[in-house]
């Protein structure tokens, strides 16, 4: 994918800690060791503190965190050591995650889904989030440092309002600054709830493009993920095989040798349509 684009600068904006490394990880991977510059911001990272929702308490718990322990310093440094093993930089902003904020009548933005792990998540334009102008502003000061000939980020299929907040943000600063967008599948949801992506008026998702790694990209994806051990313990088990079910995906995305991932070129509409 880089040498295709020429790229030698990659900036992914990342919504959460991992989503970058879980959804296009090996890409990531493979443009390092072709010789980019890859950076990875993501954008709510920020350090939370008591009183949490009772959905936050509950992610806590399974992620194996004591009630005294910083979750958001953990979740960091893990961050970190995934990051580092792909090679690439990384850049944590102050912004919470939904699952610690309240919507703008005091509710949490989060709730707990009876007898499962998923969380529901408050619906809300992003744009008219009270956080966007906020993100916005950031992401155009991270890119005007880093001055990537690349952005990716996601494609916010999920429905996630942290996720559009992200790639909405993103698209805007990009069109300004006139730098091509890729947006990634987001992983692991995409292999269990195929969504839509619906971008903002002025853009449009491009061909999907299936890009094949080489074997060591996809190692180095699956080695970075295992140091993010809070995380694994809800996505990878006894039970449940994160790494044969991210291949499986793969294969049925079109890549049929080795293991690849899927992004989308983002087209900025012209005024007449």
């Amino acid at each position: 994918m880089t040498r295709d684009l020429g790229t030698d600068r990659i900036l992914a904006i990342s919504p959460h800690l991992d989503d970058a490394v879980l959804s296009f990880g090996a890409g990531l991977a493979q443009a390092e060791r072709d010789g980019a510059k890859v950076t990875v911001h993501t954008v709510f990272a920020g350090t939370a503190t008591p009183p949490f929702s009772p959905a936050a308490d509950r992610l806590h718990s399974i992620w194996g965190l004591s009630p005294d322990e910083d979750a958001s310093l953990r979740r960091r440094d893990e961050d970190i050591a995934a990051l580092g093993h792909l090679g690439a930089e990384y850049r944590h902003s102050r912004f919470l995650d939904a699952i610690y904020r309240k919507a703008a009548d005091g509710r949490w933005m989060a709730d707990n889904v009876p007898g499962r792990q998923k969380l529901a998540i408050g619906r809300l334009s992003p744009q008219d989030d009270p956080l966007f102008s906020a993100v916005r502003e950031e992401i155009a000061s991270v890119v005007q440092e880093c001055d990537p000939t690349l952005i990716l980020t996601c494609a916010a299929a999920s429905g996630h309002i942290d996720n559009e907040i992200t790639r909405d943000a993103t698209l805007l600063v990009a069109r300004e600054r006139e730098i091509p967008v890729r947006l990634w599948e987001d992983l692991p949801h995409a292999m269990f709830a195929q969504g839509e992506a619906e971008l903002p008026e002025g853009f449009r998702l491009g061909a999907p493009e299936f890009a094949s790694v080489e074997a060591d990209a996809r190692a180095r994806k699956f080695e970075a993920l295992l140091r993010y051990p809070t995380q694994m313990r809800m996505l990878h088990g006894p039970d449940k095989d994160l790494f044969a079910q991210l291949d499986g995906h793969a294969g049925k995305n079109g890549v049929r040798s080795g293991y690849g991932e899927m992004t989308w070129p983002v087209v900025v509409r012209e005024e007449n349509g």
